[in-house]
């Protein structure tokens, strides 16, 4: 749903008289959504997202009533994800009349992107069974979403990240920053900014919700050299190391801004600067939006050169994918993964080696010389 229809929703559902009954979908979602309230605003809206979505994937497929999901079965989730896989559009006026403004599905999501909605869809049916309806029972009696997927978490761990940028498809990233326009000072403001944001989310692994929350303060001199202090995933509060190179970059952009070459202690201004010239930062969606078009530029480069899959993949990339990049190229540069660890804030080794590929390679490598 859009921002507006959305806030007009919960406002709907918010002046409702509050039950500790659970009758309607709408009304169960509000109370699993409102668990998360001191969640990251980028997280609420997340969870928001798919649960609804679901909710109008159900209306599509069966007579609409107040309360489906308690009817939802193994095989409407497995129907659910087939559909994501192969998505249809829905009708102008079926959306209108569900109080939707946009096209919730337009193309198939990604491996990474239903793994989250499974995520998603298995916390709220976990909790719709804590929820009471009528005689006290269970607004949802089971999980179907843990029973259709049973067994298959294991496998996770030993899957390889394949969201990384290749040596060469980097480079082409870099040449696009390089090739921007530089004519003008506003020109200038752009093509520093954009080199900033890709070096930042690169060098420190970073979100870009994390990125855009960052001031110029959160970069702290210390006695073994600079860290950067991040609120993460849950408002989890970490200090990492911010590199040499990295330190060198934050110098060229604010040198390119007419400030210090280094921050001072408590500066509160955004650590990414809008180009209006004033203090102002720019949001995560902003962010998305301009590495969407680097990576754009970058796969027009590799597509002239005869890349087709280099290009292709370019232009599926996110700035998500800088993160990724980062942490496997410092995997495959020999960083003591301990370290990689601590700079990604991993909750395990085990998911910090599934950056690492040179092993494929080397089974690969093997193989061809069969």
């Amino acid at each position: 749903m859009s921002a507006v229809v959305l806030l007009a929703h919960s406002n709907k559902v918010a002046n409702e008289v509050i039950s500790t009954e659970v009758a309607t979908d709408e009304y169960a979602i509000k109370v699993f959504l409102d668990s998360f309230a001191r969640k990251s605003p980028h997280t609420i809206r997340s969870y928001e997202k798919e649960c609804h979505r679901f909710l109008l994937w159900l209306k599509a497929t069966r007579p609409a009533a107040p309360a489906m999901l308690p009817a939802v079965a193994v095989q409407d989730i497995n129907d659910y994800l087939a559909f994501l896989e192969q998505p249809r559009p829905f009708a102008d006026d079926f959306l209108t009349a569900h109080g939707w403004t946009h096209q919730p599905f337009r193309k198939p999501l990604s491996e990474a992107s239903i793994a989250h909605c499974i995520t998603v869809l298995h916390k709220m049916f976990a909790a719709m069974r804590e929820l009471r309806a009528a005689r006290d029972e269970p607004y949802c009696k089971f999980n179907p979403v843990k029973l259709a997927h049973q067994g298959q978490s294991g496998a996770k761990d030993e899957e390889a990240i394949e969201q990384a940028l290749t040596p060469l498809e980097w480079d082409a990233v870099q040449e696009a920053i390089e090739a921007l326009p530089r004519a003008s000072e506003k020109d200038l403001k752009h093509y520093h900014r954009a080199r900033w944001i890709f070096q930042l989310l690169y060098r420190a692994f970073l979100r870009r919700e994390e990125a855009a929350s960052l001031t110029m303060g959160s970069f702290e001199a210390s006695p073994g050299g600079w860290i950067i202090r991040v609120v993460g995933k849950g408002n989890k509060k970490s200090r990492i190391i911010a590199t040499a190179k990295l330190m060198s970059e934050l110098r060229v952009y604010r040198q390119s801004l007419c400030m210090a070459p280094l921050p001072s202690p408590g500066d509160t201004r955004p650590a990414i600067l809008a180009v209006t010239g004033e203090d102002k930062g720019i949001t995560a969606q902003a962010i998305y939006l301009i590495c969407k078009v680097i990576f754009g530029q970058a796969a027009d480069l590799m597509a002239a050169r005869g890349e087709s899959a280099a290009a292709a993949r370019l232009r599926e990339a996110t700035p998500h994918w800088m993160r990724h990049t980062g942490v496997t190229h410092s995997m495959e540069a020999g960083v003591n993964p301990r370290y990689v660890q601590a700079q990604a804030r991993h909750s395990s080794l085990n998911v910090t080696a599934r950056y690492d590929h040179k092993e494929q390679r080397a089974w690969r490598e093997g193989m061809d010389a069969v």
